[in-house]
């Protein structure tokens, strides 16, 4: 009776066991972990805004429901007039992040074999900042007449960016669609960087304005687009507009995201036809809509 007693208390403690169990597995199947969507605007967007009080914009960014902005304009230690410690204090105040920023790098940059020490100070202002990508965000004239050689100085910028724990890359307008030296300028940087190192933040507006297909990127290099810029187009006016009101089809390029390699959607604006805060609002409501 004992021995039979003691068979039944395992045997019952064994169906409770896997009771459990097989409720915390069917859970799992039917909660499926939602991926994270890095949702962010290009801060160039509400320019003026920013130039004239930086505090309070990112305050109603944070309102309107973003997450993550983009930085641009850092020029002597400073962005719109902080500090980068302070700037990165007003974006934790406002549950911001800052995970990219577009800072210019040029051939004058490096010269004898070395970066300048104007960069390497803003890389790691950027840091403090907590951004994670610097992206160039143009090309002069005379820079894109050698573009192999760029793609070397992105190599080594991108290589210097990853000892401080970053990443590099290189955001197009339309006229890397362009020849130069006979060979289109897109194509010369993406077979000449190491596709390890060196990101693209494809500008999907400008890609279309040039008369491509974001997606035939995505084919011939898989991966290399963790950032895109999400601008629309107009086709009467022939400028931007806010997300949803042109004629890009933004859903035919998000579904090919994982092959893009996108993990970052950052808004954009250039023109405006409202305030850029009442644009840049449109524009993410927009964005959400959109099933990525």
């Amino acid at each position: 009776m004992k021995n039979e007693q003691s068979r039944r208390d395992f045997l019952k403690t064994g169906l409770v066991a896997a009771s459990f169990a097989t409720m915390f597995s069917t859970d799992l199947l039917a909660k499926p972990k939602t991926p994270v969507r890095h949702i962010g605007l290009q801060l160039w967007s509400v320019k003026d805004d920013m130039a004239a009080d930086p505090k309070g914009t990112l305050a109603k960014l944070a309102k309107m429901g973003y997450k993550e902005v983009e930085g641009f304009g850092y020029k002597d230690g400073k962005l719109f007039g902080l500090t980068a410690s302070e700037f990165a204090a007003e974006l934790a105040k406002n549950g911001l992040k800052m995970p990219s920023f577009h800072q210019m790098v040029t051939s004058a940059d490096y010269t004898n074999g070395a970066l300048s020490d104007s960069f390497k100070k803003a890389v790691a202002d950027l840091k403090v900042m907590g951004v994670e990508s610097s992206f160039v965000p143009y090309m002069i004239d005379a820079d894109r007449l050698k573009a192999k050689e760029m793609a070397n100085i992105f190599n080594v910028a991108a290589k210097y960016c990853q000892t401080l724990g970053m990443k590099f890359g290189y955001h197009n307008h339309d006229f890397e669609f362009k020849e130069y030296n006979g060979e289109m300028l897109y194509k010369t940087l993406l077979d000449n960087t190491d596709k390890n190192l060196v990101k693209f933040e494809m500008d999907l507006y400008w890609v279309v304005v040039a008369g491509q297909q974001p997606v035939e990127w995505f084919k011939k290099y898989p991966g290399r687009f963790p950032y895109v810029h999400v601008k629309d187009h107009d086709p009467v006016k022939k400028v931007s507009v806010e997300v949803g009101e042109g004629d890009i089809n933004f859903q035919a390029i998000f579904n090919q995201e994982k092959l893009g390699g996108i993990k970052h959607f950052v808004i954009e604006l250039e023109a405006y036809k409202r305030t850029p805060l009442e644009g840049v609002e449109i524009g993410l409501n927009n964005l959400k809509k959109l099933k990525f």
